[in-house]
């Protein structure tokens, strides 16, 4: 399977999954990583981006590509959408991670809208969770507890960013083990990365979604509602293709 993450900043994407493309990559599937900033606001470009370079190749990742949209002015248009499109056309996705459309940080909001509208034809679009997400809402649990340690020496390549509170091994290791409480996949689960779901193919496995070939290790929570652009389109698809009902 292809999988694509994409972030506006150096270190969002490894905070936000870093845990499930570690595993990924050890089952065999395909990383491709996608940044369109270089992290000027907070920190040396340079720097900044010799340290998403390094947690590119501590992943494995197939492909990275690192833009050079201005950090903190990013905003969903034409010119965004087409590079997004070119990249999600290049790996072939077959699943897309990216922020929150509700995230507090403008440029997270613009790369997420950005990414919807460049991925209508990607079966599968589900955004990652950061620390300083708010209202977020998972819809998909995925274990990482074999990996956790691993999470934390990823982030501890961006040495740039260690002074930040959300980046410290502490706040991983809470947020995973919060939800992994919540998650109640396994009383031996106590790390877990949480998605909502953007979009999602009929007849997907949440399992290869989540580029996991053990079906105890993910879980659904469908007391949160999947956004209704995405129940809207199903509704649609169903009235053309009654089969699918079945």
């Amino acid at each position: 399977m292809n999988i694509l993450a994409i972030g506006a900043h150096p270190d969002d994407i490894e905070l936000g999954c870093g845990g499930l493309l570690l595993k990924a990559v050890r089952e065999g599937h395909k990383i491709y990583m996608y940044t369109l900033t270089r992290g000027a606001a907070s920190g040396d470009p340079a720097q900044r981006t010799c340290e998403q370079i390094e947690a590119a190749k501590f992943i494995g990742a197939d492909t990275l590509w690192i833009d050079s949209f201005e950090d903190t002015k990013l905003s969903m248009n034409v010119e965004m959408i087409r590079r997004i499109e070119s990249v999600i056309n290049y790996s072939h996705a077959d699943v897309v991670y990216t922020h929150p459309l509700g995230d507090t940080h403008h440029d997270h909001r613009a790369v997420a809208e950005a990414t919807l509208e460049a991925g209508r034809f990607v079966p599968n679009i589900l955004s990652y969770e950061m620390p300083v997400t708010k209202d977020f809402r998972p819809h998909v649990y995925y274990d990482i507890t074999d990996v956790i340690d691993d999470k934390i020496e990823l982030l501890s390549v961006f040495s740039s960013q260690q002074h930040k509170m959300f980046i410290c091994s502490n706040a991983t290791k809470g947020l995973a083990q919060y939800r992994a409480l919540q998650s109640r996949l396994h009383p031996l689960v106590t790390s877990v990365e949480a998605f909502e779901v953007l979009k999602l193919g009929f007849g997907t496995d949440f399992c290869l979604l989540a580029a996991n070939k053990d079906s105890t290790r993910v879980a659904i929570d469908y007391k949160n509602p999947l956004p209704q652009e995405v129940l809207e389109w199903r509704r649609e698809v169903l009235q053309e293709n009654p089969v699918l009902k079945r």
